[in-house]
């Protein structure tokens, strides 16, 4: 008996935390409850994006497809927000959209040019000009990121 419980032990330790590392026992996890929410797409947009799509499962075939996504953009603007009582901008609001359109393969649109945006509120700091600038760069990579995935959203929803 205190043979077994030397064996069974430390690998009972190794399952359980081979399962809390997230890795899965068993094979490829399906993306979604259905996995038939994939398909093959022919996507004209940028190579992040469609690594994206690559990334969530979506099979991207140039010749052959379900599916025609078109993204444009990401296209950048700022906006003041608020002024200070010396006429110098502090607050601004970035905004960044995209316009996704989606077509079968027969050429039919089924979303045609739909355009999605977010935006967020940032303080400029006058005194860390240099830091202020990449800060503005990391956001608007930021919402760009989230604009993505609203896309793919948008298209599991379609499917």
């Amino acid at each position: 008996m205190n043979l077994l419980k030397k064996r069974i032990f430390p690998i009972l330790i190794f399952a359980i935390l081979l399962n809390g590392c997230g890795y899965k026992l068993g094979g490829l996890e399906v993306i979604g409850n259905n996995s038939s929410k994939t398909a093959i797409l022919k996507v004209l947009s940028s190579k992040e994006l469609i690594r994206k799509f690559k990334n969530s499962g979506f099979i991207i075939n140039e010749e052959n497809f379900e599916y025609l996504v078109q993204v444009e953009g990401p296209f950048r603007k700022k906006e003041t927000s608020s002024v200070t009582s010396s006429a110098d901008d502090r607050e601004f609001t970035l905004i960044v959209s995209m316009i996704i359109s989606v077509y079968n393969n027969s050429g039919e649109a089924i979303i045609e040019r739909k355009e999605i945006s977010k935006s967020k509120d940032y303080d400029f700091s006058s005194s860390s000009i240099n830091s202020s600038e990449s800060e503005e760069a990391i956001i608007y990579s930021d919402i760009e990121k989230i604009l993505q995935v609203e896309i793919i959203n948008i298209l599991r929803s379609l499917i």
